[in-house]
């Protein structure tokens, strides 16, 4: 016997029928008792083969149905049958040689086949009973009160037998049963549907819509999360109606169901409100933006023309929007407000999306001038590199800087990146942005060696969305491509990200230190990494977080964290260097601990191209001895 299949050991009855017929007729009275009292069908399925396990010794049973289109046979219920042997039965196409219930259903009537080794029937699926020492197999189709058969009840056996005339009394009845009990189901799933599921686009309805709102309002409360709720009107749906008639209204109302689907997650809760309004559910919201997000997608997807009967037709929503807590902690509320939204949205100029809360309307209309206006930026060469120097603690001649980027605004002048980044990453810009800095840096760094500027190191932060597949690609294509020495790049990524990054971001990092390339983890301190952690990391070089630094000394926490961070450096032979040094108060703490090198506005603000060369032909950047 295969020991991966529980083998049920049971009293045999075969010399008592009395006994037999009254443990059938136990069985069937307690398996319909539990569907008149609407017992869960997947637990009266499985409670239906454990009790026929217990029927016959050393087997196990099943229940097959075909899926939906009627093609293959699927395992609805095998408590007893591990998941792996259930996935190699899932996808049986009936036929003749298909084994016990591939033949059952194919030929609609019940099979026994009592040696499967040397039955034809089972010539398809010989390795299988092989495999699992399946010997016996007596199968039984499942039918419906219509004699349409969809599926079967089979009980496997681990020795080669042939079944009684009780074993095969009991196949009938548990087929019957189990007929009876997927009838049923398939009758209150009709029901519920006919209740919960609009007409025209099979879509949630809006009774649905008002449960489910509720019981997410109760889990967001429970949970502390926030919900948002799209209240989405088409303009002029009338015009649609009036002139091609509602046919065609009801086809687009469908084909806006299907496009507004592509655009949300599956745990998102679309409905079909009334006449041509939709609601949609999006729970677990982790921030106020991203509403913004899910509005742009569908106004785009809808952008697209409909073509129904040969018609081409132009369809633009209103989208209103509503967030829990912040707008109302009711459901009633929240659909209110965001219904309010849609007509602000329609008093735009349609075609758009409105946020009830001002606030809020204001914040998203910001993050989309800025996302459009970074764009042109892009395009236009908007963008520059400042540069802040390093000092060490030894004198030395070469230099060492960090690229920091810029936006030379064409209204607002220069923009510093707080303004920008966040929008960056949350629009995906963030990738185009982080690779002109590299090629740019990179290219820079080339020519101040060519000029002669003995340059040590040029480092550049890289956002963690950035570091993915082939992002070692694209720094080696732009040190190629500049000429740049990788032994003067250095890569800097932010601790609290590089912690909790995959082995395939590890495996980028590698690639780039195997390369020559260092690698230091910037704002160090607030991540939490443990000294086992550092080790597994391919990083040359600590950045203590100017936050540590800023209340030095002084701050007695503030010390013992540095002190720890520079011992932690030293034990891993890193170098550390501490980030926003203002104050010769800070540098002989930071001197005395071991810190090796200093960056911050006590040595030099970030500097313009020009300005860094200036300093650098004057010998004014300064260093300590």
């Amino acid at each position: 016997m295969n020991p991966t299949i529980t083998e049920h050991q049971s009293v045999d009855y075969s010399d008592d029928t009395d006994k037999q017929n009254n443990r059938l007729l136990h069985l069937e009275k307690n398996i319909l008792e539990a569907v008149a009292l609407n017992k869960d069908p997947q637990v009266i399925l499985d409670d239906l083969c454990r009790a026929a396990e217990s029927i016959v010794d050393s087997s196990v049973a099943s229940i097959m149905l075909f899926n939906d289109s009627r093609e293959s046979l699927h395992v609805r219920s095998a408590p007893n049958i591990p998941d792996t042997i259930i996935d190699q039965l899932n996808g049986l196409v009936p036929g003749k040689f298909a084994g016990s219930c591939g033949n059952a259903v194919y030929c609609c009537e019940p099979v026994y086949v009592e040696n499967t080794l040397t039955d034809d029937r089972w010539n398809d699926l010989k390795p299988f009973a092989i495999e699992n020492s399946i010997n016996a197999c007596w199968s039984h189709p499942i039918k419906t009160r219509d004699n349409l058969v969809i599926g079967s009840f089979a009980i496997s056996s681990f020795e080669s037998r042939p079944p009684s005339e009780f074993q095969q009394r009991l196949l009938s009845i548990a087929a019957n049963i189990s007929g009876i009990v997927i009838q049923r189901e398939e009758q209150e799933q009709a029901l519920w549907d006919l209740a919960h599921r609009d007409l025209v686009t099979g879509i949630p309805n809006r009774i649905f819509l008002n449960q489910r709102l509720e019981h997410a309002i109760d889990g967001a409360s429970r949970k502390q999360t926030r919900l948002a709720l799209f209240f989405i009107d088409l303009d002029k749906f009338k015009n649609i109606n009036d002139t091609h008639g509602h046919k065609t209204g009801d086809q687009v109302l469908i084909e806006t169901a299907k496009r507004i689907n592509t655009c949300i997650r599956s745990n998102d809760t679309l409905s079909r409100y009334g006449g041509d309004e939709f609601v949609l559910l999006v729970e677990n919201l982790s921030e106020s933006h991203d509403v913004g997000l899910v509005a742009d997608k569908i106004l785009k997807t809808l952008a697209e023309p409909m073509f129904i009967n040969d018609v081409k037709l132009k369809v633009t929503p209103s989208i209103g929007i509503s967030l829990y807590p912040d707008d109302g902690n009711e459901a009633e509320a929240l659909v209110n407000h965001a219904d309010t939204a849609m007509y602000q949205a329609k008093s735009n100029g349609r075609n758009t999306y409105m946020c009830y809360e001002p606030s809020l309307t204001r914040a998203i209309q910001h993050r989309h001038k800025v996302e459009s206006e970074l764009k042109r930026a892009l395009k236009n060469n908007e963008l520059v590199l400042h540069y802040q120097p390093q000092c060490f603690k030894h004198h030395q001649q070469s230099v060492s800087v960090e690229a920091l980027v810029r936006w030379q605004h064409p209204d607002m002048g220069l923009v510093y990146p707080d303004y920008f980044i966040q929008v960056a990453e949350q629009s995906g810009l963030i990738k185009q942005l982080g690779e002109w800095v590299i090629r740019m840096a990179c290219k820079q760094g080339k020519q101040w060696l060519d000029d002669g500027i003995t340059l040590n190191k040029i480092a550049i932060n890289i956002s963690a969305m950035q570091i993915t597949r082939g992002c070692y690609d694209v720094i080696r294509l732009a040190l190629e491509e500049s000429g740049l020495p990788p032994r003067h790049l250095e890569i800097e990524i932010t601790e609290s990200s590089m912690v909790q990054q995959s082995s395939e971001v590890i495996e980028e990092l590698q690639l780039m230190q195997n390369a020559g390339i260092s690698i230091a983890l910037d704002d160090f301190g607030t991540g939490y990494s443990s000294l086992s952690q550092l080790q597994l990391l391919p990083i040359n070089k600590l950045k203590i977080d100017r936050s540590f630094v800023a209340q030095i000394p002084g701050k007695q926490s503030n010390e013992i964290i540095t002190r720890t961070i520079i011992a932690m450096g030293r034990s891993l032979g890193l170098s550390v260097l501490a980030e926003g040094v203002e104050t010769t108060e800070q540098v002989d703490f930071l001197l005395q601990e071991g810190c090796d090198a200093f960056q911050g506005y006590l040595y030099s603000k970030p500097l313009s191209v020009s300005d860094l060369e200036s300093k650098v032909q004057a010998k004014t950047l300064l260093s300590y001895n």
